[in-house]
């Protein structure tokens, strides 16, 4: 399942046309949740019935998120300081909406105030059916390890399913969370940025144990481009160059020289040139990659 961007309670209840658009998605996307954040119970009451009307399969309540400009507004990972207010958000949320409610957490705010199982119960108990715990503290942001013993402890803590969230970049960590935590499910987040491809991997290893090959760098740069297109016919032009921009950087990420062609992609508005400075270095790293073969085998 998927979940959407992050969204702004105060900005659904005031009807901002932008906020309201990061509550729309395609059917592909199916099931998925809108995911909203906010620090007053029926603010956030208001928002949930609103995402709701947009027919998701489930609406996800953040206190996780570590962003300053999120935790300023005592949103996010923020509410983990104010457990009656997590329960009043919570109870909030539910009894606004006819569709599962699902809450994700961090640990705590610091490690002198581990909170999540505490959290967890009280989420369980105001309705929700499901908690996702990425397990590191909002001190932390996304620093050192994720603590993988802490979803397994919550697991144990509460009746509801627990999604494991934290240090998942391969097919590989997604069976060692299941095996060293028993969740129930595992959250893929930033090891799906500039690698699309983790997901089919992901699940033909879950069904077969065969792990599929990496993509190679031509299929990444093919992969980006199509990226993207997709981004200029949802957000526009120059929208959705402006947007694509950090994306770029995940997919090259690692290959030669690419701190060079990053910089030069984001000098350039017109997508032909893009596309044509990526294609002609995909044929320079095919060219780097058999002349490396050819003095191999030599």
């Amino acid at each position: 399942m998927t979940v959407s961007e992050l969204v702004a309670s105060e900005g659904l209840v005031r009807n901002c046309r932008h906020t309201r658009e990061l509550v729309k998605f395609d059917k592909s996307e199916r099931p998925i949740g809108i995911q909203i954040f906010g620090s007053v119970p029926v603010r956030m009451a208001g928002a949930a019935a609103i995402a709701a009307s947009a027919n998701p399969d489930f609406i996800d309540i953040n206190f996780g998120c570590p962003a300053r400009k999120v935790v300023d507004r005592n949103g996010g990972s923020s509410v983990l300081k104010d457990l009656k207010l997590l329960e009043a958000i919570v109870s909030a949320v539910v009894g606004a909406v006819e569709v599962p409610v699902t809450v994700k957490i961090r640990a705590g705010w610091n490690s002198d105030s581990l909170v999540y199982l505490e959290a967890g119960k009280i989420i369980e108990d105001c309705g929700a059916v499901a908690v996702t715990l990425h397990a590191r503290t909002r001190e932390q942001g996304f620093s050192g390890d994720a603590d993988w013993d802490m979803i397994a402890r919550l697991k144990d803590h509460v009746g509801i399913a627990v999604i494991g969230n934290g240090d998942i970049f391969s097919p590989e960590d997604v069976i060692r969370m299941f095996e060293q935590t028993g969740c129930d499910a595992v959250m893929i987040g930033r090891g799906s940025m500039g690698n699309p491809w983790i997901f089919h991997r992901t699940k033909h290893y879950l069904a077969t144990g065969e792990i599929l090959p990496e993509p190679t760098s031509r299929q990444k740069i093919e992969m980006a481009l199509r990226h993207l297109d997709m981004m200029i016919a949802h957000y526009g032009m120059p929208r959705g160059v402006f947007k694509m921009r950090a994306h770029f950087c995940h997919y090259l990420k690692g290959f030669p020289e690419s701190a060079a062609i990053r910089a030069a992609v984001n000098r350039l508005l017109s997508v032909d040139e893009i596309r044509a400075l990526l294609k002609d270095y995909a044929s320079r790293l095919e060219d780097q990659l058999l002349g490396a073969d050819v003095r191999l085998s030599a």
